[in-house]
């Protein structure tokens, strides 16, 4: 009888333990395949490249949520760092964050669309109107009709460069979503989500033919300052939009094995474009002199410059005497009246010392050198206005002492 008991009551402890287990087994099932397809529906966002791959999410995390509420309390306790209402949570927040992703690019890039119509646009009148300001450029004899039309064509081409350059600008602002731009590296998935097919071609060649046809203009025009400071300006903003995103760009825009080559030739080309800023103005120098007569040996710095403008006035303070004296006189008026003084100085001396192009040092040496210049075609003869006036007093001081001596010896005589 105690026998059987004991049976009994073993037989009892088995069961239970296997209900137990059994138990035990179908809750760490639970658990994992709540986990599993939290995974699964968690992937299918992360990579998802389009709204269409997040069409069924909804759908999919209201099921997960429904199925597993039974067993809330069970994944409350099971889930590590987060809970069943949490998780359901944060799907719903990743869904709905890569959904504004996607929505947010479909606008950006309906925009690009629409400024890439207006480029295009912009890009024909640019070169358009650039044939024209080159060919009006290669007249040697201009009348004042031909001269009032290239300056009109000019304003209208630099007009047409900077709205275009603004436009480009905005387009890769819209290429490049702020979400994707905060990121250090882009995945693939972020890369097939941000380019488009048609816009593989465009974006790249659009930024290069910028900067390019920004180095045309300088090369086909003459610039005063006031343009100058105006396109640095206009190159700094481009250059630090570049600078933010532009080896993002080149990732999504630029074909496999082209990408660091891409990187090379667009900081090339802006090389180019600053070292043509910083020629323009020393060319529209040299153009200002050849206006007034005066042929100076080539230059391309400050210190050319200074060196090219005393040898200039060396070579003229040597002819002296072997010249004809109006001649110099005429070539000095050319040079410093209708150049250095009406041009040089007033218009372009603080724009080159303020960019660090020209020192006061140098400036002062060739103001001096002017000067010597003028000196010896003009000497001044105060030296024989000084002597007038010793003259003039000594003589005055003459007859006053001979006065004065011959009203004291008239005075003698009259007391004997």
């Amino acid at each position: 009888m105690k026998n059987s008991t004991l049976k009994i009551i073993l037989s009892l402890f088995l069961v239970l333990g296997f209900i137990n287990s059994i138990i035990a087994q179908s809750d760490l099932e639970i658990v994992e395949n709540f986990k599993a397809e939290f995974t699964t529906i968690e992937n299918t966002i992360k990579n998802a490249t389009s709204l269409v791959d997040l069409k069924d999410v909804p759908s999919k995390i209201s099921l997960l949520k429904e199925n597993y509420a039974p067993h809330k309390e069970l994944l409350d306790k099971s889930l590590y760092s987060d809970n069943y209402q949490s998780s359901i949570n944060k799907l719903n927040k990743d869904y709905l964050m890569r959904q504004g992703d996607f929505t947010t690019i479909d606008v950006l890039q309906t925009e690009v669309s629409t400024l890439e119509e207006q480029v295009v646009f912009l890009n024909q009148r640019n070169n358009e109107l650039l044939t024209q300001v080159r060919n009006l450029e290669t007249q040697k004899d201009k009348d004042a009709k031909t001269i009032n039309k290239l300056k009109n064509l000019v304003a209208q081409l630099r007009a047409s460069i900077r709205k275009r350059d603004e436009l480009v600008l905005s387009m890769i602002d819209s290429l490049m979503p702020p979400t994707m731009r905060e990121k250090d590296v882009l995945t693939s998935e972020d890369k097939n989500m941000v380019a488009k097919e048609e816009q593989e071609q465009n974006v790249i060649a659009n930024v290069k033919t910028t900067i390019k046809d920004n180095i045309r203009f300088m090369q086909v025009t003459s610039l005063k300052p006031y343009d100058l400071i105006a396109i640095r300006e206009q190159q700094e903003d481009f250059s630090n939009k570049w600078k933010k995103v532009g080896v993002k760009l080149v990732e999504v825009y630029s074909e496999d094995g082209m990408k660091a080559e891409e990187l090379k030739q667009i900081d090339e080309l802006f090389n180019e474009w600053y070292t043509a800023v910083a020629s323009e103005a020393w060319d529209s120098i040299n153009e200002d002199f050849s206006l007034n007569g005066i042929e100076l040996r080539s230059f391309t710095n400050g210190e050319e410059f200074t060196n090219s403008v005393l040898m200039f006035i060396g070579d003229e303070l040597k002819n002296l005497g072997v010249k004809n004296e109006e001649e110099s006189k005429i070539v000095y008026s050319q040079f410093a009246n209708g150049t250095w003084f009406a041009i040089i100085q007033p218009v372009w001396m603080y724009y080159l010392i303020e960019n660090k192009m020209l020192t006061d040092g140098n400036k002062n040496k060739m103001e001096s050198k002017i000067a010597e210049w003028k000196n010896a075609l003009y000497p001044s003869y105060w030296w024989i206005y000084l002597a007038i006036v010793v003259v003039i007093i000594g003589g005055g001081a003459f007859y006053f002492m001979r006065r004065k001596k011959t009203k004291k010896v008239s005075e003698e005589i009259a007391s004997d």
